[in-house]
């Protein structure tokens, strides 16, 4: 797996923060069973709270393995990383399709129904305290 830390123009990201991030990766992967997936996974930290006036992160998939994970660093960053990260292990296990619109093999549509009630959603936002849960777990 490879992931990178840069800020949101490629710019150079403190160390410490850019080994939490991959530290916490690499305890997200594990705890969603993804780690042997050959990843590539860049994530952007904002010096913000909140990205585009709207999110506190989200998740591209470039391809199949290539992921850009954007995070707001003045959030619950960590929470929204653990978040994003289920992101990837429902591309990954091709659970989600890329335009959004397939759930599980069962078509969807996103635009009629609420953003929490999305089923991709709501199992990013019940599995991020479990990832969190288990990193602090794995820190001691």
């Amino acid at each position: 797996m490879l992931v990178e830390v840069t800020g949101p123009k490629g710019g150079q990201v403190d160390p410490h923060l850019v080994w939490r991030v991959n530290h916490a990766i690499a305890s997200f992967v594990k705890t969603l069973g993804i780690d042997r997936f050959k990843l590539n996974i860049l994530v952007r930290v904002h010096s913000k709270a909140i990205i585009d006036d709207s999110v506190e992160g989200w998740c591209e998939i470039i391809d199949p393995r290539t992921f850009e994970i954007d995070v707001a660093l003045y959030s619950n960053w960590m929470g929204v990383l653990a978040h994003e990260m289920v992101h990837v292990k429902q591309y990954v296990r091709k659970e989600l399709d890329y335009k959004m619109c397939t759930w599980k093999s069962k078509p969807i549509d996103p635009d009629e129904m609420d953003y929490y009630d999305r089923p991709w959603e709501a199992e990013a936002f019940a599995l991020q305290d479990v990832l969190l849960a288990k990193y602090e777990e794995r820190k001691v």
